[in-house]
């Protein structure tokens, strides 16, 4: 079997302060395979965007520390890797696209600029980093890109500034680019052309994709395995189609449910409750509170993960009989 180009194990990520620590990343594990998009789907604060900042190293170190776990890419643990080394891999190896590029751009600086300063600081010449640079903001769909090089951030539009911001990602054809949350600030149509352009380029380069989203319809358009996070885990994982079709996990089963698609007579079906404090995370299973499958062992013990179906994984200890309802 293909080793993979990433893989998460077991991390734990707490932000500590004098009065509480917050354990906001609590034994996650994922695999990302080369060549594969996979999807982490969960609500505001299940984690996912602190996954990813650990990935990059970027985490606010205080408060935030690693606590445990390994991070393994191409079967070396990132975590170990010196400070010096590890800012070489940054865009040659692993490269990030935010939410919200125009706080991610510098303002002072025209994009033609800041895509050739990727170049530059990997070993170019000037006029070699500019070229470049324009043959990128034409792969990206820029008009006229050779004028649109001296312009600023701020004389872009959304999706145009997304489209420079994957542009310097691409820029050293990395094997894993990170997308968290891409497409959020932005309206639907733009969503839908920046999705296409990640998905077509990560298929020309064969570069795998870990997309952060907590969009149902994102993941199923463009994932080929989606991990579903609640409280700093990864409660269901599997192939996109399969989990998201017929969920073993209750809260995954829920947020389907939630989804304006699935709505019935025009109402949506919200999930009760509220995540929980992951400062004070309830024992048993933490979502047990909010769960209409719950049982005196979910309150009592943590589900260990199973494979209720081939391919599938699961956090929880009535995932044969959510998978009967999910299929009802």
């Amino acid at each position: 079997m293909t080793r993979p180009l990433l893989d998460i194990r077991d991390l734990r990520v707490e932000f500590r302060s004098e009065l509480e620590t917050v354990h906001a990343v609590n034994g996650a594990s994922l695999t990302v395979d080369p060549g594969e998009v996979v999807a982490i789907l969960g609500e505001s604060g299940s984690g996912k965007s602190v996954t990813a900042a650990a990935v990059m190293r970027v985490l606010p170190q205080p408060p935030a520390v690693i606590a445990g776990g390994q991070i393994l890419f191409k079967g070396r643990d990132i975590l170990a890797v010196p400070p010096g080394e590890w800012r070489a891999m940054l865009a040659r190896d692993i490269a990030l696209v935010l939410q919200d590029a125009l706080t991610a751009l510098n303002p002072v600086y025209p994009v033609g600029w800041q895509i050739a300063e990727v170049f530059r600081l990997h070993g170019m010449g000037r006029a070699e980093a500019q070229a470049k640079a324009l043959g990128l903001l034409e792969r990206v769909g820029i008009p006229d890109p050779r004028r649109r090089m001296g312009e600023y951030p701020h004389q872009f539009s959304g999706g145009m500034r997304q489209r420079v911001m994957i542009a310097m990602a691409v820029a050293l054809h990395p094997a894993l680019l990170i997308a968290d949350e891409p497409t959020t600030a932005l309206d639907v149509t733009v969503q839908a052309e920046i999705m296409d352009l990640i998905r077509d380029i990560s298929r020309e380069e064969g570069m795998s994709v870990l997309l952060i989203t907590h969009d149902l319809g994102v993941a199923v358009g463009y994932a080929q395995k989606v991990c579903v996070m609640y409280a700093g885990r990864v409660v269901e994982s599997g192939p996109v189609k399969q989990v998201l079709g017929r969920p073993a996990h209750p809260y995954t089963l829920a947020l389907m449910q939630s989804a304006p698609q699935a709505r019935s007579g025009g109402r949506l079906n919200p999930i009760s409750g509220s995540p929980p404090d992951l400062a004070r995370l309830p024992q048993g299973c933490p979502f047990h509170p909010r769960c209409r499958f719950a049982i005196d062992l979910c309150r009592a013990r943590r589900p260990e993960t199973t494979a209720p179906l081939p391919g599938r994984s699961v956090e929880c200890h009535r995932a044969m009989e959510v998978l009967d309802v999910a299929a009802a």
